[in-house]
C-alpha cells in the first residue's frame, strides 16, 4: 500500500503507480514485498518513512530506475502510466530491429532472466506469521499513524 494511502488519503493513480512497483520486485525476487515481517503498523511507519524492499542483485538498471522512480515516497514525484508504457515501450523497441540491438542491454535482459530466483543471500524465503496478502481491516488507524510519524518528526527538531 502506498504511503499517502496509509497515512489516509485516497487511492490515485500515483498509488497505483506505486503498487505498480512492489509488483515488479515481486518479479524480481520471486516472493511478495516485505514477505519476512508483519504486516502492522511498525512496517507501515517504515513504508511512510521511505523504506523499501532490498534491490535484488543482477536486476537491469534501467529496471532499477524505473522501479525506484514508481516507488518514490512523493506521489507527485511518481511517473504516470503513460511514462512507464513510454519508458517501457523504449526497451522494447529496440527488438523490432534485432540488429541494432545494444549489446549491454542484450548482457543484461540475458542474465536478469537466468538468474536464479532467490540469489540475494539476505532474501528472506519464508513468510512472517503476520505477512497478509488478501483484504482486510488494518489493526490501527491512519490517524494513528500520522500522530507518530509527527512525534518522529517534532523529536527531531
Amino acid at each position: 500500500m502506498a504511503p499517502e494511502v496509509l497515512r489516509g488519503n485516497s487511492y490515485t493513480p500515483a498509488s497505483d503507480i506505486y503498487s505498480f512497483s512492489m509488483i515488479m520486485w515481486e518479479f524480481t525476487s520471486g516472493i511478495p514485498p516485505f514477505n519476512n515481517r508483519a504486516h502492522d503498523i511498525q512496517l507501515s511507519l517504515s513504508i511512510c518513512e521511505g523504506e523499501r524492499p532490498e534491490i535484488i542483485e543482477n536486476t537491469p538498471q534501467c529496471y532499477v530506475e524505473l522501479m525506484k522512480k514508481c516507488w518514490d515516497v512523493t506521489s507527485l514525484k511518481r511517473p504516470s502510466s503513460k511514462e512507464v508504457l513510454d519508458i517501457i515501450e523504449k526497451w522494447i523497441s529496440p527488438y523490432n530491429n534485432v540488429k541494432d540491438i545494444n549489446e549491454e542491454l542484450k548482457y543484461n535482459i540475458m542474465e536478469f532472466i537466468n538468474a536464479p530466483i532467490g540469489h540475494n543471500n539476505n532474501l528472506v524465503t519464508g513468510s512472517h506469521s503476520q505477512a497478509y496478502y488478501t483484504s482486510r481491516l488494518l489493526d490501527f488507524t491512519s490517524k494513528q499513524l500520522n500522530e507518530i510519524l509527527e512525534m518522529k518528526i517534532y523529536k527531531l527538531m
